[in-house]
Formats: C-alpha cells, sequence, structure tokens
C-alpha cells in the first residue's frame, strides 16, 4: 500500500519542481495582473476594443516567453522529466488546465466588465448606491481558486497570492468608483510583489541548479 502512496508523492514533488520552482509561473502571474492594474488607462488611450488586442497579444508574448525561458533555462539545469502517465499525473495535468482556463476566463471577465460604460441616455449611478457583490464573490473565488492550487501542488505561496489579488481587485475597484482612479494601484501593488517573488526565485534556482561543466 505504501508503494503507490510514495510514487504519487515522488511524481507531485517533481511536478512542482518543474512547474513552480524555477519563478517562471510566478513572473508569468505577475505581469498577468499589472497588464489587468494598467488596462483602465490603456483604455482610455486606445479604446476598448484595441486595447484588448494589446492585452491578449502581449499575453501570448508573455507565455511564449515563459516557455523559451524554460526552456532555454531550466531545462538544461535539471534536465528534462518524462513522468509516467498515472492516474495521478493525469488529474494533475487536468487540474493545471482547468485551473489555467479559469484564471485566464476570470481575468478576462473583469476586464471587460470596466469597458461596458453606461450610455448618455441612462443616469450615472450614485456612488453611495454601487454594490461590489461581483468584486466580493472575486475575491473569495480567487482565494479558493489558488488555495486549492496550493493545496493541490504543495505551494504555500500561492493561498497568499489568491487573497492577495482578490482583495486588490475589489479594493482597485472600490478606488476607481469613488476616487476616479485610472490606474490599478493596488493590483499593481500585488503584482509587483508577485513579481519580485518570481525574479527572487528565478535567481535562486539559476543558483542553486548551475549549468552542468561542458566536457573537454
Amino acid at each position: 500500500m505504501s508503494q503507490p502512496y510514495n510514487l504519487s508523492q515522488i511524481q507531485r514533488r517533481t511536478f512542482r519542481m518543474i512547474s513552480f520552482e524555477d519563478g517562471l509561473f510566478d513572473l508569468l502571474l505577475g505581469i498577468t495582473f499589472m497588464f489587468l492594474a494598467i488596462y483602465p488607462v490603456t483604455r482610455e488611450l486606445l479604446g476598448p476594443i484595441w486595447n484588448m488586442v494589446l492585452f491578449l497579444s502581449l499575453l501570448a508574448l508573455a507565455i511564449v516567453a515563459q516557455l523559451l525561458v524554460r526552456h532555454l533555462v531550466s531545462e538544461p539545469r535539471i534536465g528534462y522529466v518524462r513522468l509516467r502517465k498515472t492516474l495521478t499525473l493525469r488529474f494533475l495535468l487536468i487540474i493545471t488546465v482547468v485551473m489555467v482556463v479559469i484564471t485566464f476566463g476570470l481575468v478576462l471577465l473583469t476586464l471587460l466588465s470596466p469597458g461596458l460604460e453606461p450610455t448618455s441616455s441612462i443616469p450615472a449611478e450614485a456612488p453611495g448606491e454601487r454594490s461590489y457583490m461581483v468584486e466580493f464573490i472575486t475575491l473569495l473565488f480567487m482565494g479558493g481558486l489558488f488555495s486549492a492550487m496550493g493545496y493541490l501542488f504543495g505551494v504555500r505561496r500561492l493561498y497568499f497570492y489568491g487573497w492577495m489579488v482578490g482583495l486588490a481587485y475589489l479594493v482597485s475597484v472600490y478606488m476607481e468608483h469613488n476616487a476616479g482612479w485610472i490606474l490599478l494601484i493596488p493590483m499593481a501593488f500585488a503584482a509587483g510583489v508577485i513579481l519580485v517573488t518570481g525574479l527572487v526565485l528565478f535567481l535562486r534556482f539559476v543558483r542553486k541548479y548551475p549549468l552542468p561543466a561542458e566536457e573537454a
């Protein structure tokens, strides 16, 4: 009974090492939320359609850059790990894909919703009547989603990321509505924390796993 359990634990640790230890996931996540923080600014300059095109283009570029850096920097240091296609591994991969899709879907939803400005024929909503139910739901969803990822993969910092980003989004929307903020400063701060964490992890990874010495 202990052998399948040990194999499952080894696969989870290996998956965590190749997916989270080099900090590239954190860097991509931080870049994504930084784009979200400056999204209202670029929307004012470009309009909603071209701004969405710009966001998706930059996001695609960031994903390609992450894959390229992982191939050029991470893989030469730890090797390319080909895990056995067990039920546990399939479950991890499915959960990873589902969570990533949900996360980016939620990001796109939050990006689209601020762009829906009321028309001139509809009176503007008074500041005191603004409901933040959607933002509170987003806070709970992001906290729960990243907590689930942290528990599943054994990455404790993901717990903090989810609640920090959800709270930052709530405060950003509140300040945008009540103080007229265009740049979402709380969201930019949260993204900056994630970016700094990713950079520290990346530099630590490079020092911990130096390139193997070239044979003469």
